[in-house]
């Protein structure tokens, strides 16, 4: 996630509150109910899914992604099972000797404001097409998510003003080109970044109110199938300046800003929409402590205040995650940590706060790599 569009989600929640104090009270209104969640002991364990049958996805968000390669190996094994490829490099990069020895998640890039339905489905194909590998190889991916953050306007996400309906056309369009070349390619929806929005919907649309006109549209292009154009919801649940734990009607949560508030996603999904497609968690992640790393008066700090934590914190808080999604969560199918290894130590840290997100050489991934992974 580039620094623009975590700052964004950042202002766009402080903005949701102070508009709904003073607009809302002056005028003599009531705050709108919050959309609260199920129980997990009564819900989650009755729950049936549509889409593939695939292991949960223990995913690495991998910056240098090549460091994995058979081909020119520079990072050690990892247990983890799947890499989350976010640049959309040469397809031969991604191919034969230098196929990489895990499941693959791409990126594709082209769905945003400036590209119409038709170069985001001819994209697609050539996408899928060049990916296929041969019957021997089997495919060079296995997954593809289409786009980034679509609910955010900067480039990195999409690109000009935000369009649940736009998107949504992009996204069907993506899904049959990439299904006609291999219906057994997954396709996994653009992961939304939980905000607030802004007075300017077109520069930030809440999660919820995006999610629902993404549906609604889908559902218009698929006789009421609100769910037939992706096999997986992408969702980006980070922990923000809360514990793995914070439950979602805790004021700490306010607008889903906790790893657990992806469960109001959920809900939306299957109760508003009968959609029994499953959640992948394509980002999500804790922050190192910047201000004890020497960056304290960086540029971006004031937005990042509370963020950061221990090493040590850090790595309990991802570990818990993962715990926690494992026992609570059976509509969850994947989860991708950001990041991996975006690490400016040798440059300049401060420069922006992806590096504060890393875990390679922290204690994080050697956590990481311990836990059990059932």
């Amino acid at each position: 996630m580039p620094p623009k569009q975590l700052i964004l989600i950042i202002v766009s929640l402080l903005a949701g509150g102070l508009l709904w104090g003073t607009a809302g009270r002056a005028a003599g209104q009531t705050p709108p109910p919050p959309h609260r969640v199920f129980l997990p002991a009564v819900f989650n364990n009755h729950m049936t899914f549509t889409g593939p049958e695939v292991p949960f996805g223990y995913g690495w968000g991998v910056y240098n992604w090549r460091a994995y390669s058979p081909a020119l190996p520079r990072y050690p094994a990892t247990s983890f099972n799947w890499i989350k490829v976010a640049d959309n490099p040469n397809p031969a990069d991604l191919c034969g000797v230098f196929r990489l020895p895990y499941k693959v998640l791409l990126r594709l890039n082209q769905a945003n404001a400036k590209t119409t339905v038709a170069q985001v489905a001819e994209a697609s194909t050539a996408w899928a097409q060049n990916l296929k590998g041969t019957p021997e190889a089997g495919r060079c991916v296995d997954a593809f998510e289409i786009g980034n953050e679509p609910n955010l306007s900067m480039m990195g996400a999409f690109d000009g003003p935000v369009d649940p309906e736009l998107y949504a056309d992009q996204l069907c369009a993506a899904y049959d080109a990439i299904k006609a070349v291999d219906p057994g390619y997954l396709v996994v929806s653009a992961g939304l970044a939980p905000t607030a929005g802004l007075p300017d919907a077109t520069l930030a649309l809440t999660d919820t109110v995006f999610l629902r006109r993404m549906l609604d549209r889908i559902g218009a292009l698929r006789q009421g199938d609100a769910g037939g154009c992706f096999d997986v919801l992408g969702y980006h649940n980070y922990g923000f300046r809360t514990g793995y734990d914070t439950a979602p009607d805790a004021p700490a949560c306010a607008e889903r800003s906790c790893f657990r508030g992806v469960e109001d996603i959920v809900a939306i999904l299957r109760h508003e929409y009968r959609v029994t497609a499953r959640v992948w968690s394509t980002e999500m992640g804790w922050m190192r402590d910047f201000g004890a790393g020497g960056c304290g008066a960086a540029p971006w700090v004031p937005f990042f205040a509370g963020f950061q934590r221990s090493d040590a914190d850090q790595a309990a808080q991802l570990v818990g995650a993962y715990q926690y999604a494992r026992r609570n969560w059976p509509w969850l199918g994947a989860m991708f940590v950001f990041n991996l290894d975006y690490d400016r130590r040798d440059q300049d840290p401060c420069a922006d706060e992806q590096g504060w997100f890393a875990v390679k050489g922290y204690p994080a991934e050697a956590a990481l790599e311990a836990m059990p992974k059932p």
